[in-house]
Order: C-alpha cells, then structure tokens, then sequence
C-alpha cells in the first residue's frame, strides 16, 4: 500500500522507507514487544518488563533513519546495544524489499484458515471460567464485596448481596464436589 501510495504521489525513497518503518515497526511490533500481554495470556513481572522495554526501544531504534549519537550521559540501553544497531540497520534495508504484497482474497482465506484452525482446537468452558473468576476474585474478596453491595444504596433495592451469596453458594458446592 505505502509503496503504492509512493509511486502515485512521487514520494522520496527515504520519505517511503521511514513511512514503513513506523508503520511496521513503531505501531506494530514494539508495543508487542514490550508488552506481551496486550495480545497474549502472559503475566509479565516487573523485572522481566523493564528488560523488555530495553529490547522494544533498540527494536524502534534499528529501524530509524538517523544514528543517534551516543555520549557517557547516554541512557544504558542506547550504550549496551550501540555498537549492534548498524548492523541491525542492514538487515532491515533489505527487509522490505523481500516482503511481497498480498492482495484482499489472499489476506482473508488465510484469516479465514488461520480462524478455522483456531476454532478446531478451542476447548472453551463456561463452568471452568467462572469457576476460575471465582477463584481468583470473588472468593478471595466475597466478605469486602458483600458488604459494599449491603452498604450502597442502589444494590438494596435490587438485592445484589442476596444473590452473590447464592452465587457463592453454588460455587462452593461446585468446588466441593470438584
């Protein structure tokens, strides 16, 4: 599309280049790479993070145009993966070059394959998944959570306390026959 677009438009190849490097790299991938957890189910501790936000910034930093220029006031990630940098920028010069593009029919039946196959190992269970809220949150929080519904107002009326103790209840002798 960006290469399309550069052809009609009579777009610099260096004005290109960048535009798909922060496409790619900036919008897509970084964000991923430091933080997992937006697309997958991963617990990502605060150690493991920070070092993951070092490997996001040099990841967005080999893509840029431009070499920064690194001094003793430099942050430690920029010193630690200085000298690497280059030789990651040559190998993204050529990156989008190899991609080859693919049209609106191509794209949609590999979703549609990728989706089908997704949904032939989906073992999805209601009672397990409330059963794993349960555990997580309302049993180990139930006496705070019931006396905020006994305390408001609006939950009165509506009786919210009496039927999470229902709740409770039947998750309790779902667990116990577990």
């Amino acid at each position: 599309m960006l290469d399309k677009f550069g052809k009609d438009y009579n777009i610099e190849p260096e004005v290109l280049e960048s535009w798909k490097n922060e496409c790619y790299a900036t919008r897509i991938w970084a964000p991923l790479i430091g933080k997992p957890d937006i697309l997958f189910d991963v617990n990502v501790p605060g150690h493991v993070g920070s070092c993951l936000d070092i490997l996001r910034q040099v990841f967005v930093e080999m893509f840029t145009q431009t070499a920064h220029k690194v001094n003793k006031e430099s942050p430690p990630q920029k010193l630690l993966f200085h000298k690497d940098i280059p030789r990651y920028r040559k190998l993204i010069g050529t990156f989008f070059k190899r991609v080859e593009p693919v049209n609106d029919q191509d794209f949609w039946s590999e979703i549609d394959e990728i989706s089908n196959r997704q949904n032939a190992t989906l073992n999805f269970s209601r009672q397990s998944t409330f059963h794993q809220l349960y555990n997580l949150f309302i049993g180990k929080y139930s006496s705070e959570i019931l006396d905020d519904l006994k305390d408001m107002e609006e939950s009165k009326d509506l009786q919210f306390a009496n039927k999470l103790e229902e709740v409770l209840d039947l998750m309790e002798e779902f667990s116990n026959d577990s």
